[in-house]
């Protein structure tokens, strides 16, 4: 991955869900996707007091790939970077995604969130949180 050299445009991070025409194509170096596992997900929006739909809602998108599927709809596959934050805090993965802006080769991340709530049985419950 090169690292952005635009003369004139300084780099930029946007905080989104949803990417589509926000920033130009060609002007985005790399999407970051960060992922968690539904268990841990649901966990983490308890604590922070969120309205069960809104936690029932998030938790069914992280398992089905909603944000991976729209980015993919968005950029190429090349653009793309997985980070499970699962059992890492902000300042790790902020490093993992700073480390892949300075060129180091991104970690191959492929999660399945469904397959995993399936093989345990905890999907149903989960589409009850």
């Amino acid at each position: 991955m090169q690292q952005f050299t635009h003369p004139n445009i300084r780099p930029l991070i946007v905080d989104t869900h949803h990417p589509e025409g926000i920033v130009p194509n060609k002007l985005i170096e790399v999407v970051f996707i960060l992922r968690c596992d539904p268990a841990i997900l649901i966990r983490r929006l308890r604590r922070k007091k969120w309205s069960h739909e809104k936690i029932r809602e998030n938790v069914m998108a992280e398992a089905v790939d909603s944000c991976y599927i729209t980015a993919r709809s968005c950029y190429a596959n090349k653009k793309l970077v997985q980070i499970d934050t699962s059992h890492a805090d902000v300042k790790h993965s902020v490093e993992i995604a700073k480390n892949i802006l300075s060129g180091e080769k991104a970690p191959d991340l492929s999660v399945n969130w469904l397959s995993k709530l399936e093989k345990d049985a905890s999907l149903a419950r989960y589409l009850g949180c």
